[in-house]
């Protein structure tokens, strides 16, 4: 009997983790597998982009709605479902499963965990997400495997014990035709950013970073992918600097990628990350990128790519796209040629699935008692 794997995610739009997510399944199902998504979402929600998106690709998808919080009865329910569904083993992608799985906990469910970290925020005490983040914390103790998705993630806190319980699974995206930007600039500099509208993304430095490089002149113009509770300030920001006609919100777009080669640069001005699938699809794409030296960008990019920004810092942004204007057409095709060498070495599909495909076996084949001593 083919492998049955439930993915487990409670998701807030098609951004980084649901698009490695889908491309997961996609290749689980290549290999053989009977991957099967279960989103969570509140009582009378309407089907999620996510749930959408993996009906379109055939990835069978459960629809599962409980009231918010901590809700046992609501898990209960979905164990029941997923062992009538003979789900072999439980995958899950974010806090809200990690800490529910972990309440129910391994004996209870008969089925190895398995979670993976697609991204870590440091949230401040009162913050809710404080309360969130320490529970999430302790729920990952109960894990058979805690899966980082770079290995500069190793340093957060959480993660340091040497233990084999953690592993880095890097992520990855499918092979597509190149539509490669732009490497001549005729008129203004084109700028992308793509992501949530939320303070982790560093957006706000990035509209500073415009204002500046237009003080004198009108030199760039910024386009910004993406919706989030930052949106009213943002434009806020954008106006008070006289920036409103430089700065266009298109909003969340579906399939931001396919936009890519319209643009000259994409700039990550993050100032927390996993390994961004945005920053994979550009350098899969031949588009030129300035992104922060935070999480898995340095390990993606190279140490010493001439691009890494510092990260929170407007000036810095400014010199590097200053910089990219002094190079020569020749010199420009030469770093995107390279990126999208180091993307077909590390970064595919494929790769990252065979990983996944290793670990579940070793949990099904040994079973979860060898991996019962606490991080």
């Amino acid at each position: 009997m083919a492998m049955k794997i439930a993915h487990l995610i409670d998701s807030g739009g098609l951004y980084g983790a649901e698009q490695v997510l889908l491309t997961l399944c996609q290749q689980q199902q290549a290999q053989g597998l009977q991957p099967l998504i279960v989103s969570c979402g509140l009582p009378g929600e309407a089907e999620k982009p996510l749930e959408h998106a993996a009906v379109e690709r055939g990835i069978p998808v459960i629809s599962w709605r409980m009231p918010a919080g901590i809700r046992l009865a609501g898990m209960r329910a979905l164990r029941e479902v997923l062992r009538q569904e003979k789900v072999q083993l439980l995958h899950s992608h974010g806090y809200k499963f990690n800490i529910l799985l972990a309440l129910l906990g391994r004996t209870r469910l008969g089925m190895p965990l398995v979670s993976t970290v697609h991204g870590y925020v440091k949230a401040r005490f009162p913050h809710k997400m404080w309360l969130y983040e320490m529970l999430d914390r302790i729920a990952l103790r109960r894990f058979d495997r805690v899966v980082l998705v770079s290995e500069q993630m190793r340093q957060l806190a959480a993660f340091r014990r040497n233990t084999p319980r953690i592993c880095v699974i890097n992520n990855g995206i499918a092979a597509t035709e190149a539509q490669p930007s732009p490497v001549v600039i005729n008129d203004r500099l084109e700028l992308l950013a793509v992501g949530r509208l939320s303070p982790e993304k560093g957006f706000n430095v990035l509209i500073d970073a415009v204002a500046e490089l237009n003080r004198e002149q009108p030199v760039c113009k910024l386009t910004l992918m993406g919706s989030g509770g930052l949106d009213a300030a943002l434009k806020a920001q954008a106006q008070a600097l006289g920036q409103a006609e430089h700065i266009q919100f298109c909003g969340f777009v579906s399939n931001a990628a396919v936009h890519f080669h319209q643009y000259h640069l994409l700039v990550m001005p993050s100032l927390t990350e996993g390994i961004p699938v945005t920053l994979l699809e550009a350098m899969r794409n031949k588009t030129p990128v300035i992104a922060s030296a935070v999480g898995g960008i340095p390990q993606v990019l190279g140490e010493q790519h001439p691009q890494l920004l510092q990260p929170g810092s407007a000036s810095s942004i400014v010199e590097a796209c200053k910089a990219w204007l002094r190079l020569s057409s020749e010199q420009r095709t030469q770093q995107v040629e390279q990126n999208f060498m180091r993307y077909q070495q590390n970064f595919t599909a494929h790769a990252m699935a065979d990983k996944y495909l290793g670990l579940y076996q070793s949990l099904l084949t040994q079973g979860t008692t060898a991996y019962a001593s606490r991080y």
